[in-house]
């Protein structure tokens, strides 16, 4: 896609107001209501340091996509899905954790328009409460007693903690960056998309060749995501998204915008400063988002986003006969993804 091609396309996101994800949740709405209300029982029914915490992190702005997966994954119009309503709440548990732990490694300032926990707390704080979210996102998984659920959720685990390492070790010197790139955010949001369809699939009664095509599908899709969010961090409004604008080139984590800069950059010197350099200025930072922003990385990476969400639409084609509402839903979810603000 050229530049001028993604321009287009941005302003006509901003003319047609989409500044937050719309996803058609409507198949699983009274089940997000409970997923609610059951992340507000568990902080509620522990001690009142983690109530304290846990009411500040649980205020209704997540976009509580992993568990909308997981609930339409394994939604069938002849049964309730009241049964899976822990199972969903526990997957958004581990994605609050692990939001808890990747901001004190970041060391994000803000997370979803207000102060991080570790900033409103401490380090200390915000590590042993993603801890005690994690620990009770088993406990209830474990309810379940099905070895099968535990084995892709402990995958799920393995994957992210994997992934962050990688990404941890990354260089703007290191061969193949996009390769890895591509490598270290499959295995963390795209395994935890994967998982979540899966596990849905898993428990809704499909066979396993179509839990590997609920897998796929969402493994596309949590591609598609993290390339949209990653473009967010040089495109987006603080104010929308709820972080600030340039918070990973602030904080020296590689995306793609900068990975294709740097490919395609002859005069590299100030970006390699910028990201050696543990007391950059604002302006060093902001010099360099503008190199990222007047080359094609931004135009690029949403390319990539969109060939990741043609093969997630193109996966969904392959499954079995689906309810016809819920073929929209998941068409009209990957669509609201690309054009998503936040």
């Amino acid at each position: 896609m050229s530049k001028k091609c993604f321009i287009s396309k941005l302003n006509l996101v901003k003319k047609r107001g989409f500044v937050k994800l719309k996803f058609k949740w409507q198949l699983v709405e009274n089940e997000l209501a409970l997923v609610e209300e059951r992340l507000r029982q568990v902080v509620e029914t522990a001690g009142p340091e983690i109530n304290e915490v846990g009411d500040y992190i649980f205020n209704g702005t997540g976009k509580r996509i992993r568990p909308a997966l997981f609930l339409i994954a394994a939604y069938r119009s002849e049964k309730a899905l009241l049964s899976l309503v822990d199972a969903a709440a526990a997957l958004e548990l581990m994605h609050t954790a692990s939001l808890l732990h990747d901001d004190v490694i970041d060391q994000a300032s803000t997370r979803r328009g207000k102060d991080a926990v570790h900033i409103r707390w401490s380090n200390k704080i915000s590590v042993l409460s993603g801890d005690y979210l994690l620990s009770q996102a088993f406990q209830m998984l474990v309810d379940y007693e099905d070895w099968r659920l535990m084995n892709i959720v402990v995958n799920i685990v393995k994957n992210m903690a994997e992934g962050e390492v990688e990404q941890a070790f990354a260089s703007q010197t290191d061969p193949d960056l996009e390769a890895r790139y591509f490598k270290w955010i499959g295995k963390k949001s795209a395994s935890f998309f994967a998982g979540c369809c899966r596990a849905g699939s898993l428990l809704g009664g499909d066979d396993y060749q179509e839990q590997s095509l609920w897998s796929e599908y969402g493994y596309n899709l949590g591609i598609a995501f993290q390339l949209v969010d990653d473009l967010l961090d040089y495109t987006g409004e603080g104010k929308i998204t709820g972080k600030p604008l340039y918070g990973d080139l602030n904080n020296k984590v590689i995306t793609l915008p900068l990975i294709r800069t740097l490919n395609q950059n002859s005069e590299q010197g100030s970006i390699n400063r910028l990201l050696q350099d543990d007391e950059a200025t604002v302006s060093q930072v902001g010099a360099v988002a503008q190199t990222v922003l007047e080359g094609d990385g931004p135009a690029y990476t949403y390319s990539k986003a969109e060939e990741h969400a043609r093969r997630a639409i193109a996966t969904m084609k392959r499954f079995q006969p689906l309810n016809r509402y819920k073929s929209a839903v998941l068409e009209q979810l990957t669509h609201d993804l690309l054009l998503r603000k936040m």
